[in-house]
């Protein structure tokens, strides 16, 4: 009986003109989203990878110069893109892509995308998963608000119902047709697109995130195909039926998303950047604990004479300048990491409420549930920046240790050469692992899981208590 209705919902469907054209419609639209996710994948990602190559030879070519000299002379940290991110950007256009790292400061990421477009082109810009998180569920409303609603009308309900056909069946005949229908439009696009990402270079590395990533648009679509058999079921006519579907795709694709942005800002604002600098500036004055950096360096000095059993920096067998560079750097370290801690919480707040209103829009959980699969959320964001700020310690302390014991105190014609260079290495980001992805992504998939069974549940509800009226 399941496969009767199925084939019955399916073929209906697969005659309408309706439907193909909104099909069509889709497919175009998806495609073209796809096509130019390769071509930005493939411009972008040779102008990043040849601008880190140039920064990291302009590096090791610097010539011979004194290590702090060099530590100021600083070097790029550019993040690589990857396939996925240019099918769900993200907050990518928002987020600086190179950070410059040199001695006493950490930077924000510069080039933000966004600054060299117009509005109206980054309100323009069309995206693969955009498509499928606003039109998908339209197209899936269209198919199914007639369902059961448009039966009801036609006076065929009172006949199916007549010949016992069991709630589950009819619900589950019903879902099946519809979804076959859907699968045949969007399936082939969606296998040609995982083809294109193992065909595109480091695309392989991507797949198991390209797999979970569509397994939770099939779950939003599925969302909403029950929840419009739901609805198609408790509603007298379809056009009824309609509306309060195309109400409920409105409010949760495009109000709440807008809504929860606007609350976000307002309840967890962002410093702007002269507020953010300032606080630094006060910090590095005063120190993070109250204890300024003079104090703190005559301490390491006492410290430093007594380890070595002398009374003057000048009796001292290494540079005690490179010591007071690696105490500076340790201090300046503490008062960057609280302002940029206290940033990327506010952020992660604001984040954290969008996940909580998603409970209401599944649009909003599948969103970052997808950001988290395509390395395009703020945390992953957040990730890039932390280890730009790790690998930026690292080599300024390199180069202040070079300073401590290969120079003596006074001294001021110190050089460095290509060797020492070469140490600090090419700046890589290696990304963030599946494991840390899955943990991210986690809550947003449970929202998603949470409203299938409860779309579900509703859905069977509906079908069960199905009445026709006389």
């Amino acid at each position: 009986m399941i496969r009767i209705v199925a084939a019955k919902e399916f073929t209906l469907l697969r005659r309408d003109p309706r439907v193909r054209l909104t099909a069509a419609i889709l497919v175009i639209m998806l495609l073209v989203a796809l096509v130019s996710a390769v071509a930005r994948y493939q411009d972008v990602s040779q102008e990043r990878a040849a601008a880190q190559e140039i920064i990291n030879e302009q590096w090791n070519n610097q010539g011979e110069k004194n290590p702090h000299a060099a530590a100021h002379y600083g070097i790029y940290a550019i993040r690589p893109v990857t396939p996925l991110s240019f099918f769900e950007t993200g907050v990518t256009a928002y987020s600086g892509v190179s950070i410059w790292l040199e001695a006493h400061r950490r930077n924000l990421p510069g080039g933000r995308p966004a600054d060299d477009d117009t509005a109206a082109g980054r309100a323009s810009e069309l995206t693969g998963a955009y498509t499928l998180q606003v039109l998908l569920p339209l197209f899936i409303v269209l198919l199914a608000f007639q369902a059961f609603a448009g039966e009801r009308e036609q006076g065929t309900l009172r006949q199916l119902l007549g010949t016992g056909v069991p709630a589950h069946a009819l619900l589950l005949g019903k879902a099946l047709g519809i979804s076959a229908a859907v699968g045949l439009v969007i399936g082939p696009v969606l296998l040609l697109a995982l083809v294109a990402l193992l065909l595109t270079p480091g695309g392989l590395a991507e797949f198991p995130q390209a797999l979970l990533m569509m397994l939770s648009y099939v779950a939003y679509g599925a969302i909403f195909l029950f929840l419009s058999l739901a609805i198609s079921a408790r509603m007298s006519s379809s056009q009824s039926a309609l509306v309060a579907l195309l109400a409920f795709w409105a409010v949760s694709s495009f109000v709440l998303p807008r809504f929860t942005s606007d609350l976000s800002s307002w309840l967890y604002p962002l410093p702007t950047s002269v507020q953010f600098e300032r606080a630094i500036a006060e910090d590095l004055e005063t120190g993070i604990d109250g204890v300024s950096a003079a104090e703190r360096i005559n301490e390491r000095r006492e410290q430093t004479l007594k380890l070595y059993k002398v009374e003057r920096e000048a009796d001292l067998p290494i540079n005690f300048q490179g010591l007071i560079f690696s105490l500076q750097e340790e201090l300046d370290a503490q008062v960057f990491g609280k302002h940029f801690n206290r940033l990327f919480n506010l952020m992660a707040s604001q984040q954290s409420l969008y996940g909580i209103v998603s409970l209401a829009s599944p649009r909003m959980a599948v969103e970052l549930a997808s950001m988290e699969w395509a390395g395009t959320s703020v945390s992953s964001q957040r990730d890039f920046a932390d280890h730009a700020e790790v690998f930026r310690r690292d080599f300024i302390e390199v180069l202040n240790q070079d300073l401590t014991f290969n120079s003596t105190a006074g001294s001021t014609d110190y050089r460095s050469g290509p060797e020492l260079w070469n140490k600090v290495g090419p700046y890589e980001y290696p990304g963030t692992d599946l494991g840390t992805v899955l943990s991210r992504s986690a809550p947003f998939m449970l929202v998603l899981v949470l409203w299938l069974v409860g779309s579900a549940l509703s859905a069977w509800l509906a079908v069960r208590n199905l009445k026709v009226s006389v």
